[in-house]
């Protein structure tokens, strides 16, 4: 049975519910998600899930569109409104001190990852091995949710257990994985 069919056999209240429902759980098992003012709605006609409420960096509201459009499996389309926060700084802020915090949180969320941590002009680069996808979510979202920090210049590798020796994975930047292959 197709997604289509599926769609068109539920009553809006059905997939309101049941979407919601699967959207919010999701929300709030992700450690690295501050999703304490998140929340999801199927609009009054039915036609869209509307995301709204804010967060602290634009990663949180990434990953809360993705964790959403996850869940919703297609069933209907997502229409992110969630706000970001405007960034707190101090334009006098030495890097070493910005460096430092960041340092402190992502030690604080991900006790063992191994990453190397710069800061320059309140971007904070990221650099190291980390053990998997879930570990590098935890590690970026602590380096963005750090009072001062505008940008993470994210250059983690994932090495997993389940890999063979001697080999890392490198995200391709999401752009480049979804464009058609010329071949």
């Amino acid at each position: 049975m197709s997604t289509t069919n599926q769609v068109s056999t539920m009553t809006p209240a059905v997939v309101d519910l049941g979407v919601r429902d699967l959207i919010l759980r999701s929300w709030r098992s992700e450690r690295s998600l501050d999703a304490s003012t998140l929340d999801a709605a199927v609009d009054v006609g039915g036609n869209q899930i509307v995301l709204t409420g804010d967060v602290g960096s634009y990663t949180d509201r990434l990953t809360a569109h993705e964790m959403a459009v996850g869940q919703a499996r297609g069933l209907l389309p997502v229409r992110n409104q969630i706000v970001v926060r405007p960034i707190e700084c101090d334009p006098t802020e030495p890097d070493a001190v910005l460096r430092v915090r960041v340092e402190r949180a992502v030690r604080e969320a991900a006790p063992h990852a191994d990453v190397t941590i710069s800061a320059s002009d309140h971007v904070v680069r990221l650099a190291g091995r980390l053990s998997g996808d879930h570990e590098r979510r935890r590690v970026h979202a602590a380096a963005a949710r750090s009072r001062g920090v505008h940008f993470v210049d994210d250059r983690t590798t994932i090495t997993g257990s389940d890999l063979s020796p001697g080999r890392t994975l490198v995200p391709v930047p999401r752009s480049r994985a979804m464009e058609p292959s010329s071949s």
